[in-house]
């Protein structure tokens, strides 16, 4: 009876030795998400507090709001870029052109004025031309007026010309002026030529005026030519000013 009372104290030594081997192995070690193992007291460690997860959490918000921020940053970076490389030029539309078959008198549109502000070329639309056939007077249009404030280049448009058939007056377009206001070069446009063929007076548009505030070239337009084919008086247009400041 003693034997046995031995054996099974035996068996349970043997058993919860075994227990405690087992017990060991698993909290000796640990396989994590990706394989990695960690020891039994990182396995072990307490829960993180609840004002770390919070600060994690605020810090990578935070992160992600600085990522946002310096994208768009970027954005208006690049935006800012590409208006500086396109400044945008100016060009006036040309003036129509007139011409009467009847006797009528024929005035030439005028060009259109042409104005840039962040550093463009302007360049003012060509008075319109005129033409009578038949004895009536005939105007041409006035060039445009062309103006950059921020250092673009600016031409006037050139005026037109004027041509009467039939005895009339013939005037012709003045040239446009051209201003710059921060060291472009300015060319104002030509006055219009006038050519009258049976009688009429003949009188060349005035060239346009230029002028340069900040260094640029300035160049005045040239003043219009007159003829007069059968006993007309002809009066040339005048040069337009240069003035550079």
């Amino acid at each position: 009876m003693q034997r046995n009372t031995e054996n099974v104290q035996n068996a349970q030594e043997i058993r919860t030795k075994r227990g405690f081997r087992l017990s060991t192995l698993v909290a000796s070690a640990v396989v994590v998400a990706g394989g990695i193992i960690l020891p039994a007291t990182a396995a072990s460690a307490g829960t993180m507090p609840d004002s770390a997860v919070t600060a994690m959490v605020v810090h990578h918000k935070n992160h992600d709001q600085k990522d946002h921020h310096k994208k768009d940053h970027q954005k208006k970076d690049h935006h800012k870029k590409d208006h500086k490389k396109n400044p945008g030029n100016a060009t006036g539309g040309n003036g129509g052109n007139a011409t009467t078959n009847g006797g009528g008198n024929a005035t030439g549109g005028n060009g259109g004025n042409a104005t840039t502000n962040g550093g463009g070329n302007a360049t003012g639309g060509n008075g319109g031309n005129a033409t009578t056939n038949k004895g009536g007077n005939a105007t041409g249009g006035n060039g445009g007026n062309a103006t950059t404030n921020k250092g673009g280049n600016a031409t006037g448009g050139n005026g037109g010309d004027a041509t009467t058939n039939a005895g009339g007056n013939a005037t012709g377009g003045d040239g446009g002026n051209a201003t710059t206001n921060k060291g472009g070069n300015a060319t104002g446009g030509d006055g219009g030529d006038a050519t009258t063929n049976a009688g009429g007076n003949a009188t060349g548009g005035d060239g346009g005026n230029a002028t340069t505030n900040q260094g640029g070239n300035a160049t005045g337009g040239d003043g219009g030519d007159a003829t007069t084919n059968a006993g007309g008086n002809a009066t040339g247009g005048d040069g337009g000013d240069a003035t550079a400041g």
